[in-house]
C-alpha cells in the first residue's frame, strides 16, 4: 500500500530517536539502566561512606540503620500475622454465622411442618369429634325417628282400634 504525503506531513511523520513517550532525562533513566547500574552505586556509595566518614561513627550508624530495619520489619511482620489471624478468624466466624444460618433455617422448616403436622392432626381429631357427635346425633335421631315412628304407628294402631271400640 502506497501512501502518498505532502511535504508538511512528511516533516511531522519522520522518525527520530527522541519518542514523544519520553521526556527530558526519562531516556536515560529508567528501571533498566537502573537495574544494570545498581552494582556500581553501591560500591561506589559504600567506598565514599567508609573513606569520608569516621570508622566509629560510621559503625554507629550502621547499626542504628540495622536494629531500626529489624524493629520496623518485626512490626510489620506481626501487623501482617494479625491481619491474617482476623480474616482467618472472620472467615470462622463467617462461617459460623452461616451454618447458624443454615441450622437457622432448618429449625424454622421444622418448626413450620410440625406447626402444618399439628394442624393436620387438629383438624383430623376436629373431624372425628364432628363425627362423634353426628353419629350421637343422628343415632338419637334414628332413635327418635323410631320411636316417633313406634309412637305413631301404635297412636295410629290404638286410635285404630280405639275407634273401632267406640263405634260398637
Amino acid at each position: 500500500v502506497y501512501v502518498r504525503t505532502t511535504s508538511s506531513s512528511l516533516h511531522n511523520n519522520t522518525m527520530s530517536y527522541h519518542d514523544g513517550s519520553h521526556t527530558g532525562f526519562a531516556i536515560f533513566l529508567n528501571k533498566q539502566n537502573l537495574a544494570f547500574a545498581l552494582p556500581l552505586i553501591t560500591l561506589c556509595t559504600v567506598y565514599a561512606f567508609f573513606n569520608y566518614v569516621p570508622l566509629p561513627i560510621a559503625l554507629t550508624i550502621i547499626g542504628t540503620i540495622t536494629v531500626l530495619y529489624k524493629i520496623t520489619s518485626s512490626i510489620k511482620s506481626r501487623a501482617a500475622d494479625k491481619k491474617e489471624e482476623k480474616i482467618a478468624s472472620l472467615d470462622e466466624s463467617l462461617l459460623k454465622e452461616l451454618a447458624a444460618d443454615e441450622v437457622g433455617e432448618r429449625e424454622k422448616r421444622l418448626q413450620k411442618t410440625a406447626k402444618k403436622q399439628k394442624k393436620a392432626n387438629d383438624k383430623i381429631l376436629q373431624r372425628i369429634k364432628d363425627n362423634k357427635k353426628a353419629a350421637k346425633n343422628a343415632g338419637n335421631k334414628v332413635v327418635d325417628d323410631e320411636d316417633d315412628d313406634i309412637e305413631d304407628t301404635s297412636t295410629f294402631a290404638s286410635r285404630g282400634r280405639g275407634g273401632k271400640s267406640k263405634k260398637r
